[in-house]
């Protein structure tokens, strides 16, 4: 069959983007260090204006914050929109964003949380736990701890529940107090190690997928992931790290690469329950080895815990499953929704919101396990999966949001290879609209109206991913309809 005729029009713009690359390939290097300064520049002024105590003065924090993203933006459309960089020069882009990613996180790590006091109800846990208590069975304001109480106590919130937080991360947390007792910023010292090793993974697998590792700038310099982990120490840096592992672990050949895919599984169930949805995602037929590391990862991690609370490990979980957040996913949303409607009592509407919850999980996971089936990739199915359990959880916090960023990264493709924008496409970048747009519910918290925040996120990112579909359904009966006869009928 003859080669297609590609017309100079056609042919001129890559031509001269990739002879001027070819001429002076610094002057990409060049750009990116300039946004690397800008950025830091933003990064200075969020310091400065760092929200205090007072809830009501974090608008000037909030708005900075959300500046931070021009640079950001900038760098990322700079990487889709070109070509990988010939020779050195891509090691060295590629090294100016993992500095970059390193500066930013290491600026804000003095800073105290302003935000959330998740991260000093992690150093509480650990000091009780030494003491031979479990944070699954005792409360914080419980009368045994009162010699105990001191800013740790003072700075935590939510003393009147058990902890919530799985024995991995638990494991982390008494890391950090055996090296550093008392000191929150050693802990978020451990999440900035965490969060490189995912940048660094990050740009390994998508290598590892011939596709441009400097794709990892989506994680590596977006101020959400920078601000929710290095500054307000959230404890999901760990989950991230261990997901994005056992994916990049799942690709691998090498004997025992099953069993160390389930043992990352296993480890990243132990700091948020979710993962366990990877098995469904990365499991093949007969996947013992995979199957029997993870269970007994899971396992090992419980015991102490199930000894030292007598056998109650739960903790908070079941009550924070049932809460009604404002900020819950769109599926709880709409449930509740339908439950005021009918009137039914909270414990009914948190009883259909369960078996909901069941019937969203158990349908996705049908979905996933059938595109697996059709050789969709498990960054496809991974980014579906994750995002069904945020369609059902109790509450859609921002840095809930960052699971979705490595993803995003692996699946929205070279800018400079599109003619058009593909259902995929737009799918991708309204995921991405969600990601940074969840961060507006910082504005919402003090208030019980959240329907702009419904309207400018939920509503806007649905419009969008019903396009994409729609966009997506077209192009597929177009690509049937030019199929030959002979290939419909197989």
């Amino acid at each position: 069959m003859p080669a297609p005729h590609v017309t100079p029009a056609t042919r001129q713009p890559q031509e001269s983007e990739s002879l001027f690359s070819l001429k002076r390939p610094w002057w990409r290097s060049l750009v990116l260090i300039l946004l690397l300064l800008l950025s830091v520049a933003l990064y200075v002024v969020l310091i400065n204006v760092a929200a205090p105590e007072n809830t009501l003065l974090f608008a000037p924090f909030l708005q900075t914050w959300m500046v931070c993203f021009v640079p950001y933006f900038a760098a990322c459309a700079l990487v889709l929109a070109t070509k990988p960089a010939p020779g050195r020069w891509r090691w060295i882009e590629l090294g100016i964003i993992f500095v970059g990613a390193l500066v930013f996180r290491v600026m804000l790590l003095p800073l105290p949380p302003n935000l959330s006091h998740d991260s000093w109800r992690y150093l509480w846990d650990a000091r009780v736990t030494l003491r031979g208590y479990s944070p699954y069975v005792y409360l914080p304001w419980d009368k045994t701890f009162l010699s105990l109480r001191d800013f740790i106590y003072e700075n935590s919130r939510y003393r009147n529940v058990p902890t919530l937080y799985p024995p991995g991360a638990q494991a982390v947390f008494l890391l950090s107090y055996l090296l550093a007792p008392s000191n929150l910023f050693f802990l978020k010292g451990i999440f900035i190690v965490f969060d490189m090793l995912t940048c660094g993974a990050l740009a390994l697998l998508l290598r590892q997928k011939n596709s441009d590792p400097r794709r990892a700038i989506i994680y590596a310099w977006c101020p959400l992931p920078i601000v929710e982990f290095a500054l307000q120490g959230h404890v999901d840096v760990i989950t991230i790290t261990f997901t994005i592992l056992a994916v990049l672990c799942a690709t691998a050949t090498w004997r025992g690469s099953r069993a160390v895919t389930g043992f990352l599984i296993g480890m990243a169930t132990l700091t948020k329950i979710y993962p366990i949805i990877l098995l469904i995602v990365i499991m093949r037929r007969r996947d013992w080895a995979l199957l029997t590391t993870c269970f007994a990862t899971i396992l090992v991690g419980y015991i102490p815990y199930l000894i030292l609370g007598h056998g109650q490990v739960l903790g908070y979980f079941s009550g924070y499953a049932s809460e009604q957040g404002g900020n819950a996913g769109v599926v709880q949303l709409l449930t509740y929704s339908i439950s005021q409607h009918f009137h039914f009592t909270l414990a009914e509407t948190i009883l259909q919101e369960h078996i909901v919850d069941v019937i969203v999980i158990c349908g996705t996971s049908l979905v996933v396990l059938a595109l697996r089936l059709w050789k969709v990739s498990m960054e496809v199915t991974t980014l579906l999966m994750i995002g069904a359990i945020l369609a059902i959880s109790s509450h859609v916090f921002p840095w809930y949001a960052t699971a979705f960023l490595p993803w995003i990264a692996m699946l929205i493709g070279p800018l400079w290879t599109r003619r058009r924008l593909s259902g995929k496409g737009l799918a991708i970048l309204m995921t991405w609209y969600f990601t940074t747009a969840t961060l507006s519910g910082y504005f919402f918290s003090n208030t019980r109206d959240w329907h702009v925040y419904y309207v400018f996120v939920y509503d806007a990112t649905l419009l969008g991913l019903g396009i994409a579909l729609i966009v997506g359904l077209w192009g597929w009966v177009k690509h049937v309809h030019r199929m030959p006869v002979e290939e419909k009928l197989e």
